[in-house]
């Protein structure tokens, strides 16, 4: 049951983790709806700190002004305060209760709130009998044939790359859930950048498209009856590439390029498989071969598809070297799951949510379908949904075994991490890698979840083990774009370390090993993170010729979220050359960031820059003081530090109040000192002493050699050092910056600015 509470003008729905307000959606974070749902859930007492504190944080060590805070938004949030406490009442000494009148309603159906009823959905004639293959869907592009054969506008240090992080941690975590597109490039690159990836494949199991006569009817069979067989000969024990690697694969060549086969499967097999209709029965036929031309056949017959393939797979796997597994899904489920699977391949992501939500009741309250739901929320990027969907599977403990309780955690974990809840996001991937400790594939995804985890929260010696450990579970499978995966957030992780020229070598071969096999979503994510590290390098034109492979993507992925960061990384770009409307064009249509504060945070610190480019400092403080406002210290600090130095840039242009002295503390970070440095100049301190502070900003900023924050640095002290009148200090750091200034119209204008001063010195010496 999933139980929505009302009370006043509020409603907080479990199912969707929504608080309502007169029925339109109150923005929250998830410790404030942690601390709304266990108050209103034990409504009928007063709730101990202690016991309030584990509901929302998951753990002890919390003090009271952290909890404070949560209870001031929570209070916010239903329109409460601390003196009125109509909603929440504090109980001295002990803790709070929930004193609003409440009324519950109880949802028990298997679909979600807002699904539409399968009754009414128009999406053609009802699926028939197992074995008849009439169309259930509407997947237009699976009925073709598969083809053949002016202030620098940095980002915040690692705010960019940080989002980067953040996206790939679904891809790794989720390696099932993304799918290549039908129309895959057919022309294959060279040897050596189709490989690319792909070592890890060495000694595995390729499944091609199946091929099955008859018509738009049995258009599903091609990529359904492929993803099937891959599946249960994997279940058999056998190295078996992914249904998106193995797409990738046959779309660049590897069927008729012997180099490619060897590179793909080394000593492993490719697999064939025909469908064919025998009056009221069907007929599946294998054949693998390997690239000696040794060749092992079988074949079954069956009155249901599904059935005949898994006669079929089940006879081959044996030879070679692999068992029959038990278990088999019933034939009608079966093959809805196959043609859900199919349309989600061919990225047909609302025919599959259509195919599973027109199952008939019994259907659609199997785990296994409510699963593959899941799967096609996560996609759509209603991650929320998505999430309740899988808790309700594990509540139910309807995800008894290993295996598929596995997979539902991995699930889960990616969800969280979407949602920014990270504790429990880790909590989950612990769980995931006990439950699939001898299952390489759920285990490789568990630990891939766990290493990025860590990473955002900047434990980065954990996550390179979790990262090593992952890579060689993954290799086990012999899933080359799993492996890839893991390659590429490697770089990732050294982009997010501060290390944007390492980070590049892993990014560059990532994104040609995604890009030969047509992994759309994981190629935008890398695009997104080069363009971020090549930006942080003050390589202009590589960042520009990044962003806009990255845009050419916006298209083809399927989460808005990941549709704006792309946006956003072509945007960045042509700020940073200078090109400020076509960027402030970009950033109008960018649409609303993902969910969660870091991507808030993270658009917040490239609108503010931007503005602050085009000479919009009214536009930039807002921007940053309502983005301060909304995400709490201790969100990616970083990103925050730099979205306090835009808003002090801001507020100094316009002459208006700094921060309070709470946020004017020396930080870590390069923007904390800088900030520092223009505080001490707005305030009219001793030359010395703000000369001491720009100077300790720059020497951080080369000590960790990003050349970005280098620049910004030396923009500001020159700036103040030409005020002072000292040109000759001036030159010399606009000397140490000349390297970039070509490229980037910042580190131009102060080249002119520095000439232009030495000029009047000249010609004053002149007159004198």
């Amino acid at each position: 049951m999933t139980p929505r509470y009302r009370f006043g003008r509020y409603q907080l729905d479990t199912a969707t983790r929504e608080l309502l307000r007169d029925g339109v959606p109150v923005a929250l974070q998830a410790r404030v709806f942690e601390c709304l749902l266990c108050l209103i859930e034990h409504r009928d007492r007063a709730v101990p700190r202690d016991e309030l504190v584990e509901a929302v944080f998951r753990r002890a060590d919390v003090s009271d002004a952290q909890l404070g805070q949560v209870m001031v938004r929570t209070r916010r949030a239903v329109g409460d305060d601390g003196q009125a406490q109509h909603t929440v009442r504090t109980v001295p000494r002990y803790g709070f209760r929930w004193v609003a009148p409440v009324e519950v309603d109880e949802d028990g159906e298997a679909a979600l709130p807002g699904e539409v009823a399968p009754a009414s959905m128009p999406i053609g004639p009802p699926l028939p009998p197992a074995g008849t293959l009439s169309p259930a869907a509407p997947p237009s592009r699976l009925a073709e044939p598969w083809p053949d054969g002016v202030r620098p506008s940095w980002p915040g240090k690692r705010a960019a790359i940080a989002i980067a992080a953040l996206v790939l941690i679904l891809l790794v975590a989720a390696a099932a859930w993304w799918s290549a597109r039908q129309h895959l490039p057919t022309d294959a690159p060279d040897a050596a950048a189709a490989d690319a990836g792909a070592v890890a494949g060495q000694d595995a199991l390729l499944v091609l498209p199946t091929r099955v006569d008859g018509g738009e009817d049995v258009a599903w069979v091609r990529l359904g009856l492929m993803d099937y067989l891959g599946d249960r000969l994997r279940r058999g024990g056998l190295a078996v590439l992914s249904s998106e690697s193995a797409l990738a694969a046959h779309a660049r060549g590897v069927v008729d390029r012997p180099e490619l086969f060897r590179g793909t499967l080394g000593r492993g097999w490719l697999l064939e498989s025909e469908a064919v209709r025998e009056g009221a029965s069907w007929r599946v036929r294998l054949a693998a071969r390997d690239g000696g031309g040794v060749v092992h056949a079988a074949t079954g017959a069956a009155d249901d598809l599904l059935e005949a393939a898994r006669l079929a797979a089940d006879r081959l796997a044996p030879r070679l070297g692999g068992t029959a597994p038990d278990g088999t899904d019933a034939p009608g489920l079966a093959e809805r799951l196959q043609r859900a699977r199919a349309a989600m391949l061919a990225d047909e992501i609302d025919a599959a949510r259509a195919i599973l939500l027109a199952a008939p009741e019994l259907q659609r309250a199997q785990p296994r379908l409510q699963y593959q739901l899941a799967r096609v929320d996560f996609r759509a990027g209603d991650h929320e949904r998505g999430l309740a969907r899988l808790d309700r599977l594990l509540d139910a403990d309807a995800a008894s075994e290993p295996v598929f309780r596995a997979q539902v955690l991995n699930a889960r974990g990616a969800m969280l991490v979407r949602l920014e809840r990270l504790d429990e996001a880790e909590a989950t991937y612990d769980a995931a890698a006990a439950e699939a400790a001898e299952h390489p594939a759920e285990l490789g995804q568990a630990l891939s979840g766990r290493a990025v985890v860590h990473a955002m929260n900047g434990r980065f010696d954990p996550a390179l083990a979790d990262f090593g450990r992952a890579r060689v579970a993954l290799q086990r499978t012999g899933d080359a774009l799993a492996v890839a995966r893991i390659d590429a957030n490697l770089g990732i992780l050294e982009a997010d370390r501060g290390r944007p020229a390492q980070a590049l070598p892993f990014l560059d071969e990532a994104e040609q090993a995604f890009s030969a096999m047509g992994a759309v979503n994981e190629l935008a994510t890398v695009l997104v993170a080069r363009t971020g590290a090549e930006l942080r390098l003050l390589r202009v034109g590589q960042a520009l010729a990044a962003g806009e492979r990255a845009l050419a993507l916006r298209d083809r992925v399927a989460d808005p979220a990941q549709a704006a960061a792309l946006v956003q990384a072509r945007s960045g770009a042509l700020r940073l050359a200078g090109r400020l409307e076509e960027a402030a064009a970009l950033a109008e249509v960018r649409g609303p960031p993902g969910p969660g504060l870091t991507p808030r945070l993270e658009a917040a610190v490239g609108d503010a820059a931007l503005a602050l480019a085009r000479d919009r400092p009214d536009e930039a403080l807002a921007v940053a003081d309502r983005a301060l406002a909304e995400v709490p210290a201790g969100v990616q600090p970083e990103a925050r530090a730099w979205l306090l130095l835009r808003r002090e840039q801001a507020a100094l242009r316009l002459d208006r109040p700094l921060r309070a002295a709470a946020d004017a503390d020396l930080g870590t970070f390069v923007p904390d000192r800088l900030r520092r440095a223009l505080r001490l100049r707005q305030a009219g301190r001793p030359a010395a002493e703000v000369d001491a502070a720009f100077a300790d900003a720059l020497s951080l900023a080369e000590r960790e050699g990003v050349p970005a924050d280098i620049a910004e640095v030396v923009l500001a002290y020159a700036d103040w050092l030409l005020r002072e009148g000292r040109q000759a200090e001036a030159a010399a750091l606009a000397g140490r910056v000349a390297v970039w200034s070509p490229a980037v119209p910042a580190l131009a204008g102060l080249q002119a600015r520095v000439a232009a001063a030495a000029d009047g010195d000249h010609e004053s010496d002149a007159s004198d």
